[in-house]
């Protein structure tokens, strides 16, 4: 398997004048991308240093960064931007950095602009005193990419080069036929999915990645989006393809829906990070919008399954890549086996074989023509007082992707029918909301009905203690504390549950 330097070094001979990089600043050909990569990895060396944080907004600095650690052989960490300044410090202090590569002053989250070191361009590099109580990571480890997880502390994930390139090639295999020639970044780089399908994929197939500032793109903070600066973007860019998690996709084809695109062509959009509803997926389709459902985690490389347009399934997560082999036990539990991480940070060098099979802690099932089917994490499933299995985020997905609403916790475990908790904007029109509701639950059977919907007018934001910093709920920690938030919250008049289908029509 050639790795990415090594195609990287092959696509500067072969189209040394192609743009691979290009941002608001300018372009980047390949020929330069490469001499910039090299020069850094000379300088990083040169520093001695073994393992670094990679600090930043989206910007070609920050890949540059990437790729030179790839080449100087340093382990690279990256910080994504929502996380708080005491996520940030624990990361550092865990990880046992050497040091951090970051692009502006602001990337320091408060850290003293001392110790500096201009490696190239945009790029500096902050040398940081490496704390004792640093730890030992596994063999082989080239990067160590954090996750928020739902109860908000970061955890290191440790993988290899092979982790990382298997996946990008595993993926070109079932997209290179697309023709994908540009690829816009809208997820943070920091986030293991862009990292490897928004990077690597693109480069290895030769493209050219469009990298904005994620404030241009119209993001503040970790969970607000302006559309239209989004949409502006896309039109001056005109980019093949994007990754995007649910929410996202929702504001592209509400933006497709109402003509923003000004009769831009994609090619190929995916979509993960979390349920996709079938009923977006299909207005996607209505609107020529090449959207596709994957799956994916970051112990098995970002991706494990992925539909595209020869072995599309909506409702599915898609096929296995070819670098993994996916199972799922008795209990219904999927399994991941091949290419799966070294381990996490802190449990022990040798606390997981990449050979070993990884409980993914999902629930789902391979279906007869091996499209794999996810229906949501096995600590959350519900079971009504009828004995009937309910994965919450199903309904979840269904009320924030149709119906509009900002965060939705459904609950109701031992009910006879399930509840939810809404949460919406102080201006959303909540007469258009309730009937939105009582329409989504004539499309429900009938034990998934919603017995009942309050809503709070206000938003959970980061930093509050209910919600991680990229804007997932924390349902470990709002469930203790539903009464006291189902007290402060108003009732939505949804039609009853139990009314008979004769009578909804």
């Amino acid at each position: 398997m050639n790795s990415l330097p090594d195609i990287l070094q092959a696509l500067a001979r072969q189209q040394p004048d192609r743009t691979a990089l290009r941002s608001p600043e300018g372009e980047i050909r390949y020929d330069e991308l490469l001499k910039a990569v090299n020069q850094v990895a000379g300088q990083l060396q040169t520093l001695a240093v073994t393992r670094v944080g990679l600090c930043g907004d989206n910007a070609p600095g920050w890949i540059i960064a990437d790729l030179a650690c790839r080449v100087a052989g340093i382990v690279c960490v990256p910080i994504p931007g929502f996380f708080s300044t005491s996520q940030t410090q624990h990361l550092i202090n865990q990880a046992g950095l050497d040091g951090l590569l970051f692009g502006a002053p602001t990337d320091l989250r408060g850290l003293a602009v001392e110790d500096v070191v201009d490696v190239w361009g945009p790029i500096c590099f902050k040398r940081l005193a490496r704390v004792a109580s640093a730890l030992a990571l596994p063999e082989g480890t080239s990067k160590v990419t954090f996750t928020s997880g739902s109860t908000g502390t970061p955890k290191g994930v440790c993988l290899d080069d092979h982790h990382q390139d298997a996946t990008a090639i595993a993926l070109a295999e079932v997209v290179g036929d697309l023709e994908i020639a540009s690829h816009l970044c809208v997820l943070p780089l920091a986030t293991l999915l862009e990292n490897i399908a928004g990077v690597y994929l693109p480069l290895m197939l030769g493209a050219t990645i469009h990298v904005w500032p994620l404030a241009d793109l119209g993001f503040s903070g970790s969970s607000r989006l302006d559309a239209q600066r989004f949409a502006d973007v896309i039109n001056r860019c005109k980019p093949d393809s994007m990754i995007l998690v649910p929410e996202l996709a929702t504001v592209a084809v509400r933006l497709a829906e109402s003509g923003a695109f000004a009769g831009h062509r994609f090619r190929f959009l995916a979509v993960g990070g979390g349920r996709v509803s079938p009923d977006m997926l299909a207005r996607a389709k209505e609107r020529g919008l090449p959207l596709y459902e994957g799956y994916g985690l970051s112990e098995a490389g970002s991706v494990v399954a992925l539909n595209v347009p020869d072995a599309n399934r909506p409702g599915c997560a898609g096929r296995p890549l070819s670098h993994i082999a996916v199972t799922v036990d008795s209990n219904g539990e999927i399994r991941v086996c091949g290419n799966t991480f070294l381990g996490y940070m802190g449990e022990g060098i040798a606390a997981h074989d990449p050979g070993d099979c990884y409980l993914t802690g999902d629930l789902g099932y391979l279906d007869g023509d091996g499209f794999l089917v996810v229906n949501g994490r096995s600590k959350n499933l519900l079971i009504t007082s009828y004995g009937r299995n309910i994965n919450p985020e199903w309904l979840e997905s269904e009320l924030i992707q149709q119906v509009g609403v900002r965060q939705a916790l459904v609950y109701g475990d031992g009910c006879a029918q399930p509840s939810a908790l809404v949460t919406v904007d102080p201006d959303q029109d909540t007469s258009t909301l309730a009937r939105d509701i009582t329409a989504l639950n004539r499309t429900l059977p009938d034990y998934a009905r919603l017995q009942s919907v309050r809503l709070l007018r206000e938003p959970f934001r980061p930093g509050g203690g209910f919600v991680t910093p990229n804007g997932r709920l924390m349902r470990h920690v709002l469930m203790p504390a539903l009464a006291e938030f189902l007290r402060l919250a108003e009732p939505l008049p949804i039609a009853d549950a139990h009314e008979p289908e004769a009578r909804r029509a």
